[in-house]
């Protein structure tokens, strides 16, 4: 036994952890926006995309929680069986969903991004008002089709699946919830590489775009970047922060293909990009939205900063939207 199969499932387990405590975490996420949804910042494009990402993010968490994961600890793995193969089936089907809903979403926040820091003008007029409310609940819908049509024809009885042992497991008793007669590579050379890895490059493309422009912005002049600039770009890096997994997921599918690797790297990778990519997301937004952070702290502990005297809550520039 080597340092992967000794190092990497610890890690894998501190990632677990954390991002079930991400769960609890997502519930006051998801409730503030929700709660906040007409207030004028949060209210706002950026964030009402956000919440609906949050939504599938939270929810891939519970499907990977009480799929791979739980079946790979071997607690119960009489449950499993007690639904057979439709088990893999059904948590495919829903891990498809959620990963669809996710990936177009992030490409509608990366231009949403964008438009904010590199055409403020057209940003207001894309955005904004009547024509901006329908532009966001098109992308929205438009998330959700994408995650029904690559889950979907997964149900088609054609395509099987298998829930077995793993017997390569120390005690005999995880689960393995997998693709049966090459069907995972049929998916991915109709999936993967005609829309994820495309839309996961126009992602890459938007962010260095941006980037580029705003360091190029600051070698040119000596005045500091504006307030609004600043904030464009803050929501820029909770977009950036939220696909890294995005990448780390493609990258090592497209390896395993074109190379062998070691099961228990190829897990480690496969199950860290699927984490970062879910959980990201709200720590981000507590991190970099101050007025977000201050909407939470209002609603949990009635003020606005945890420390000094209660305030009232600060409305972001109008680059939040």
């Amino acid at each position: 036994m080597d340092i992967y199969d000794t190092a990497l499932p610890k890690i894998g387990i501190a990632l677990d952890v954390a991002m079930y405590l991400t769960l609890p975490v997502y519930v006051v996420i998801l409730t503030t926006l929700i709660k906040n949804r007409k207030d004028k910042t949060l209210g706002s494009a950026f964030f009402s995309l956000m919440t609906s990402v949050g939504i599938a993010d939270a929810l891939k968490i519970l499907n990977f929680a009480f799929g791979p994961k739980l079946a790979s600890y071997g607690w119960i793995p009489q449950w499993f069986f007690l639904f057979g193969d439709n088990y893999a089936r059904w948590y495919n089907v829903f891990n498809m969903l959620f990963s669809g809903v996710q990936i177009v979403g992030a490409l509608a926040i990366a231009f949403n991004r964008f438009t904010a820091y590199l055409l403020p003008l057209q940003h207001i007029q894309i955005w904004k008002g009547s024509r901006g409310k329908r532009l966001v609940w098109l992308c929205i819908i438009l998330q959700w089709l994408a995650g029904l049509a690559g889950s979907l024809p997964l149900l088609h009885p054609a395509i099987g699946f298998r829930t077995v042992w793993n017997f390569d497991s120390y005690d005999n008793r995880s689960v393995y919830l997998l693709w049966r007669d090459g069907w995972d590579d049929a998916y991915n050379r109709v999936v993967l590489y005609p829309m994820k890895i495309p839309i996961g490059i126009a992602i890459f493309i938007l962010y260095v775009v941006i980037f580029g422009a705003a360091l190029a912005k600051q070698t040119r002049r000596s005045t500091a970047s504006t307030v609004t600039e600043v904030i464009a770009l803050k929501m820029a890096t909770v977009g950036l922060l939220n696909t890294c997994g995005l990448f780390i997921y493609i990258v090592i599918i497209v390896l395993s293909e074109k190379i062998k690797l070691q099961s228990s790297i190829f897990f480690f990778f496969f199950n860290a990009g699927n984490n970062l990519f879910a959980a990201v997301h709200p720590y981000a937004l507590l991190i970099f939205s101050k007025s977000f952070r201050e909407r939470c702290n209002s609603m949990l502990f009635g003020k606005t900063k945890l420390f000094g005297r209660k305030t009232t809550p600060a409305s972001e520039p109008s680059t939040i939207s």
